[in-house]
């Protein structure tokens, strides 16, 4: 598996192989190419698994914000339905937490769906911790056949802080 930050090149690849209505890999990519973000796909030869978003201007949520202005966010988290179970998005979160501790920013956050239990589950075994934060988003999204939906999401805020590494002589 080959986990990098989405090329022009990918995109189209992307696209092809991986159909998402409304145009979300496209605007991950365009957050990516003006410099607010990092969309990191994960790649099994030409074939795209997963891909996850670091957002570099930190936490999405106005109270995770607040509560934790130093924090770099990684959300879209998302793995395709043929590839879940297979170590994928632990891969995602561990690159995503690489490309952080290289720039410098020790504190990752990640949102979850109250009723995303699964995904929780994973954030927690890789040593995300619960903060009691939580942020309501209402958001629309557009089915595979089209139509829009309107979703109010209530997100549980998980934070991990990873320890600078101390040279040691």
């Amino acid at each position: 598996m080959d986990i990098r930050p989405c090329t022009d090149e990918d995109l189209s690849v992307l696209c092809l192989h991986w159909r998402t209505p409304g145009g979300v890999h496209e605007a991950h990519h365009a957050r990516q190419q003006a410099g607010q973000a990092t969309y990191l796909v994960a790649w099994q030869d030409q074939e795209p698994l997963g891909s996850g978003v670091v957002q570099w201007g930190g936490c999405i949520g106005s109270n995770a914000r607040t509560a934790y202005p130093q924090a770099v966010e990684i959300n879209h988290l998302q793995v395709r339905d043929q590839y879940r179970g297979q170590g994928v998005g632990s891969d995602l979160i561990a690159a995503a937490e690489a490309l952080a501790w290289q720039a410098g920013r020790f504190q990752i956050a990640v949102g979850v769906a109250d009723d995303n239990q699964g995904a929780e589950r994973l954030y927690r075994r890789l040593g995300y911790r619960l903060t009691g934060v939580v942020d309501v988003s209402e958001y629309d999204w557009i089915t595979a056949e089209g139509a829009v939906q309107h979703e109010t999401e209530r997100d549980l805020l998980l934070v991990k802080d990873l320890a600078p590494t101390i040279g040691i002589l």
